[in-house]
């Protein structure tokens, strides 16, 4: 199997690593990491609930907030229309319209989605989607 080289990433997948999630780390600094894409949106949503996060975990949100701006993500549009958005609509709207943009644009660049998200289960005949575990594991057998 080749390895995965590009993935998109949703928001509850960056804010693990953000975190320190042990597993979601590990794939971020794996000698065979792919390249993550995550939504303006996603990643809107990620820098607004940082310091939430930081409050509720008892965390340093300057820390957190430092981690975030060195994280290796690229954030790009999802598309807002055309043959990629309606399938994304279509199949996520009436789960969870916020991960609809996710999916879009997985879908406008042929790319896997790195995601601990249960909506996203409603997405796996469409494209592939990776849990943090099953993710690691193929990395680690490329």
């Amino acid at each position: 199997m080749r390895p995965i080289e590009k993935i998109v990433i949703d928001a509850n997948a960056l804010l693990s690593i953000v975190i320190g999630g042990k597993a979601a780390n590990r794939i971020v600094t794996h000698p065979k990491a792919p390249e993550l894409y995550v939504t303006v949106q996603a990643y809107a949503e990620v820098e607004k609930y940082i310091p939430v996060l930081a409050q509720r975990k008892k965390l340093n949100a300057e820390l957190l907030g430092s981690i975030w701006r060195v994280l290796p993500v690229e954030a790009l549009e999802s598309p807002k229309n055309g043959q990629a958005w309606d399938t994304a609509w279509a199949c996520l709207h009436q789960r969870d319209p916020d991960d609809v943009p996710t999916l879009a644009l997985a879908l406008e660049r042929d790319l896997p989605i790195w995601s601990q998200d249960k909506d996203f289960e409603e997405a796996r005949g469409l494209c592939k989607v990776y849990p943090t575990a099953e993710l690691l594991q193929l990395l680690d057998e490329s």
